[in-house]
């Protein structure tokens, strides 16, 4: 495994440890059913994606990403704060979309240095196309 697919798996694991976080802090905070039943489907989905990525790390006896716990409460913060102002509907399914594009971009960017046909770009893609169906479906509750 080369230090692109490396950086490329940390990237898959960020991504879906910093939405995993997002969809903790909000989802006791959503009070719409099918919103709700969505973003417990979108943890699980993360979740296997995250350990699909360590799992292709721990095989090549690389240390998988972990967030600093700094970056991890203030993220956490950030959130609990957003949605105190502001807990309808509206403003959870908008800071789902903030959130998912903000880490799909950052995606993108990772994999343009990585091989199109490795095992990290395939995962990668996988993880970007199902932000982006979320980022989707999410605007019907806007």
């Amino acid at each position: 495994m080369d230090k692109d697919e490396i950086r490329l798996y940390h990237q898959i694991q960020k991504n879906t440890q910093m939405m995993l976080d997002t969809l903790d802090v909000i989802n006791e905070r959503i009070y719409d059913k099918n919103l709700s039943i969505e973003a417990s489907r979108e943890f699980a989905t993360f979740a296997d994606i995250s350990n699909r990525a360590l799992k292709e790390l721990t095989e090549a006896s690389v240390e998988g990403y972990a967030m600093p716990g700094v970056q991890e409460v203030l993220h956490r913060s950030g959130i609990q704060i957003g949605t105190i102002v502001d807990n309808s509907t509206t403003h959870m399914a908008d800071m789902l979309m903030q959130e998912q594009n903000r880490e799909v971009n950052d995606l993108y960017r990772k994999m343009k240095a990585s091989r199109e046909d490795s095992k990290a770009t395939i995962l990668a893609k996988e993880l970007a196309g199902f932000e982006e169906k979320n980022i989707e479906r999410l605007k019907n509750y806007l």
